[in-house]
């Protein structure tokens, strides 16, 4: 295990309520400990320890990449709410890059569908053959290097965190030994990815930070529902499902054109939705009918559908670990 200590400059009640609203709106646990509230994230722990006018908040994860994942959430929590001035690290050994940090080079470049283009990286990818499917890829001033860490064991971004563009993608294919990693880049217009995607070049180094998010489940019956920006998720749930899964799977994509061709595990049923048919993702979760007993429903997609999906997904009974519903854009 993994661990590291940060110390804040405020009481616990000054940002800790909103840090377990933030762990109730991921579906995951808050628990009490002799110490304070343990906060179960998806990358390891946050256990929040009052000392009065200051809290020693103790990290916890299995290894050191996903020890930086959960030290960045916390960052990322403390600055949404204005406090990000109020933290210090432990010191820490300064090492030359993140612990969450891969470097690879691009082999392999072709446009699958008109909206989708697939990238294969070759590198050491061995941690993303366990855990979470997702990880950053990280398009910024590589004139300038890549990160690096501090004493503290905090990422330095050349030229500031702002000069990075760090868009969130999901593994879509990797090697048994880990040696290479496809991923497929929804094409849109606007956007650094986009204009990425357009002048990569075969060699060209790439940096991506990760694992993280979700992964596998496991249940005898699975509702797996997705567009086109959680289209790789719900495949890598599909082809990883244990043998004699049950259930049903959604897929919205633009066009006929972009509909894949997959292997797709006997007992699992997988739909094509197309937008330009006026096809809703929404619709068909209305649609779904829930066996009873042990059930995993995923819904992931445009912010504010998922924000109806969750709420439908509570009316008809889901409760804390049967469904999780995410976020993967947010429409202007």
């Amino acid at each position: 295990m993994e661990r590291t200590t940060a110390f804040l400059d405020i009481p616990a009640a000054t940002f800790l309520p909103g840090l377990i609203q933030r762990a109730a709106e991921m579906e995951m646990a808050v628990a009490d400990t002799p110490r304070g509230k343990a906060v179960e994230l998806y990358y390891g722990t946050l256990e929040v320890i009052d000392t009065g006018p200051r809290t020693r908040v103790e990290l916890v994860s299995s290894d050191a990449a996903r020890l930086l994942n959960l030290r960045d959430t916390l960052t990322w929590h403390l600055d949404q709410v204005g406090l990000k001035h109020c933290i210090t690290w432990a010191k820490m050994k300064a090492g030359a890059n993140p612990a969450n940090l891969a470097l690879g080079h691009v082999v392999w470049v072709s446009e699958i569908s008109p909206n989708f283009t697939r990238v294969r990286l070759a590198g050491d990818y061995t941690r993303f053959l366990e855990g979470g499917f997702h990880f950053r890829l990280l398009l910024g001033p590589k004139e300038l290097g890549w990160p690096s860490t501090d004493d503290t064991g905090g990422t330095v971004w050349p030229g500031g965190l702002a000069a990075w563009n760090r868009p969130v993608y999901t593994v879509r294919d990797i090697c048994p030994e880990g040696r290479w990693i496809d991923f497929d880049v929804f094409r849109h217009e606007g956007g650094r990815a986009n204009d990425w995607i357009i002048t990569l070049e075969m060699g060209e180094e790439v940096g991506i930070t990760g694992p993280g998010g979700t992964g596998h489940v496991s249940a005898p019956w699975v509702g797996l529902f997705g567009d086109e920006t959680a289209l790789p998720a719900v495949l890598r749930m599909i082809r990883g499902a244990p043998d004699g899964t049950q259930g049903e799977a959604v897929l919205l994509v633009p066009t006929e054109a972009d509909i894949q061709r997959v292997d797709v595990p006997e007992g699992i049923t997988l739909r094509w939705l197309c937008r330009e048919k006026g096809d809703v993702l929404m619709d068909a979760f209305r649609d779904l009918r829930l066996p009873e007993g042990p059930r995993y429903v995923f819904y992931a997609g445009e912010k504010t559908e998922v924000a109806e999906a969750r709420e439908h997904a509570a009316a008809i009974g889901l409760k804390r670990g049967e469904a999780h519903t995410l976020v993967y854009w947010t429409a202007d």
